[in-house]
């Protein structure tokens, strides 16, 4: 099968956008720097997309990496991975990480491709789940967000209605695991979806959303700092899940890991067992420039 490959800017974007996350798309649209996302055309259609973000001078991770499903078994992905690659390799870029959740078959196929493209071995990062929103209409707790009647609490605000100051605390927080932390994945949160508790002026507990390829909703990190209520998890869930609603126009896909037990037992206890399990891996590769040898910082 022949392939071609090409850069995607905001002129190539509408043949590709179905292959992206939605976080991509907007900094494509946006021409931002930092983002590189190359896509790959059979005939006169487009049949994948991959792409990759800055995370530090000499760093990058592979954000999105998809194709069509009528078109896999071709070595599209490892085409567009090794096109990636070779590219970020030659700018300076000298380590790739990758931080995927899927599930069955396509995990197995995701792990594969990148082990043969040069990354570590894989490892398992968290448990991640899939629910659906219409099966919590009637739940006792977040069933709530779903009604005309939720009103949203006094002290909880949209991520886009923090002040500055309260960002800038939260970006220097030595208290939030850098996994979860708003540094790590704010260009990647929709500052409208996610959600914080404020109290007294200080954000005590957030929770950060993106929209996910599917039409759903990916719940990226929930942080309860000291001096957070109990209910800051269950409140700004349910927020989030009545956010998401009246985005969407209707009931949707909902994904959210659980990084470890407690938070397992918390999921696994709100979802009532309605779920579809999924797990999220983690690996690395160094990138060399064309001529074998190391990419100069």
């Amino acid at each position: 099968m022949e392939i071609t490959l090409r850069y995607i800017d905001r002129r190539e974007l509408p043949g590709f956008r179905q292959y992206l996350l939605p976080a991509t798309v907007r900094a494509v649209e946006q021409d931002d720097e930092d983002v590189l996302a190359i896509g790959a055309v059979s005939g006169r259609h487009s049949v994948g997309a991959a792409a990759v973000a800055s995370t530090g001078p000499n760093s990058a991770a592979l954000t999105d990496l998809f194709v069509d499903e009528a078109v896999r078994g071709n070595g599209i992905g490892a085409a567009l991975l090794a096109e990636l690659m070779e590219g970020l390799a030659e700018v300076g870029i000298d380590t790739l990480s990758a931080d995927y959740t899927l599930k069955g078959e396509e995990l197995k196929a995701m792990d594969a491709l990148l082990v043969s493209a040069g990354f570590t071995a894989p490892a398992l990062r968290s448990r991640a789940f899939m629910a659906h929103a219409r099966d919590y209409k009637d739940h006792g707790i977040l069933g709530e967000g779903f009604t005309p009647e939720w009103k949203t609490p006094k002290n909880v605000r949209a991520f886009s209605q923090l002040s500055e100051e309260q960002l800038a605390e939260l970006l220097s927080a030595e208290d939030i695991p850098e996994m979860l932390s708003w540094r790590l994945l704010r260009d990647r949160a929709d500052p409208e979806l996610s959600v914080a508790l404020v109290l007294e002026g200080r954000v005590v507990a957030y929770q950060l959303c993106e929209e996910s390829q599917d039409g759903g909703f990916v719940l990226m990190s929930a942080v309860s700092r000291a001096g957070a209520p109990a209910t800051a998890f269950t409140t700004l869930l349910t927020e989030l899940l009545s956010r998401c609603y009246y985005w969407r126009g209707g009931f949707y896909p909902f994904y959210f890991s659980a990084i470890n037990d407690h938070t397992e037992r918390l999921a696994r206890g709100l979802m009532r067992g309605k779920c579809v399990e999924y797990e999220e891996h983690v690996c690395s590769a160094r990138l060399f420039a064309p001529d074998g040898a190391d990419s100069e910082a």
